[in-house]
């Protein structure tokens, strides 16, 4: 990482997987394209899960420990000065770029090897922990979706080899 002064812990970056609404994985597929897409995520010790469609790219690449990279953001805010602070920073490049022409964030980087859930069971279990993360006013009809959907969906785990999270978060105005 080349800004250390940005450098999470390992904690750190496992908070902000938890915290995203939603991740992108990448991949090479086997004609040595790049395929992309955003998913919505869910972790569970050093795995993170993903659901998909049982046809498609997703359901081709996401299986037998194909490396895979998951990124994510927590946290992504413009900063926006008032007047007066503005004003006495206009003229200074350095302090503009700073705080003002920059954004705040915390993100984290996931190297993985995915795998297909194929035990009925585990399955049952990590879709009810990405309803509850993403439906949790909804849950008490669970299991009438889980019975449907279960037929018509692959669970995938992320396996987590390495992780690495940074995070620019400006310090605050003192207010007099």
């Amino acid at each position: 990482m080349r800004r250390k002064d940005r450098e999470l812990s390992r904690e750190e970056a496992l908070e902000i997987i938890d915290n995203c609404e939603y991740g992108v994985i990448s991949c090479v597929d086997d004609e040595g394209e790049i395929f992309s897409v955003p998913i919505s995520p869910v972790r569970v010790g050093e795995s993170i899960f993903v659901h998909g469609a049982s046809a498609g790219s997703k359901a081709k690449l996401l299986q037998n420990g194909r490396k895979v990279e998951f990124v994510c953001v927590s946290f992504n805010k413009v900063p926006h000065l008032n007047d007066s602070e503005l004003k006495m920073i206009k003229d200074d490049g350095k302090a503009l770029g700073g705080k003002v022409f920059t954004t705040e964030y915390k993100s984290a980087i996931a190297k993985t090897r995915a795998y297909e859930v194929k035990d009925e069971a585990k399955r049952y279990e990590i879709l009810k922990i990405l309803s509850q993360k993403y439906t949790a006013y909804a849950m008490s009809t669970f299991d009438v979706a889980a019975e449907y959907g279960l037929k018509n969906m692959k669970i995938y785990e992320l396996k987590i080899e390495s992780l690495s999270a940074k995070a620019k978060i400006l310090p605050k105005a003192v207010k007099e």
